[in-house]
């Protein structure tokens, strides 16, 4: 299988409008160019051109090449943005993207299986983070580590929100 360019997939992603000014979309609303789908959402412009160039968005062109945006977009950043925030990646979201309203279909057992995937990665972390959480306390009251403290090999790091040693 040949690996399409960035330029082919975005080709393949957006139409060319004839330009003019108050053009409707499909959804009778006014279009949005990338700005102010980047405003309304909190995505940055490379992030929703990054999007569009994977196929989880889509615009058209209007003459002046600016990419037009449907109202229908703002949702669907929405969820790409609430998909990498419990910790998919953007293959992952590709996939499961489409799940989330039909979730029973056979083409969405990947997505429930990812989803198991991410909640036993959490609940890894969750321990970790407990454990590390103990041994705070425990040096914070006694100044230092218990015998059963000083064994623990699995927490190599909390930094902030994240915790290294899970893999």
């Amino acid at each position: 299988m040949r690996c399409r360019s960035a330029r082919t997939r975005r080709r393949e992603t957006s139409v060319r409008l004839p330009s003019g000014t108050g053009q409707v979309n499909e959804e009778g609303a006014a279009p949005m160019q990338i700005g102010e789908l980047s405003r309304r959402t909190g995505a940055s412009p490379r992030s929703l051109r990054y999007y569009e160039s994977v196929g989880l968005l889509t615009s058209l062109r209007a003459g002046n090449g600016y990419r037009e945006f449907a109202e229908s977009a703002l949702e669907q950043v929405i969820r790409i943005k609430l998909l990498l925030q419990v910790g998919l990646d953007i293959a992952d979201i590709v996939a499961v993207l489409p799940c989330m309203d039909t979730p029973v279909t056979p083409r969405c057992a990947h997505a429930r299986r990812r989803y198991d995937e991410q909640i036993e990665r959490i609940e890894q972390q969750q321990e970790l983070l407990a454990q590390a959480k103990a041994l705070l306390t425990e040096l914070r009251t006694n100044g230092a580590p218990t015998e059963s403290h000083r064994a623990v090999g699995r927490i190599r790091a909390v930094s902030g929100n994240v915790t290294a040693g899970i893999r």
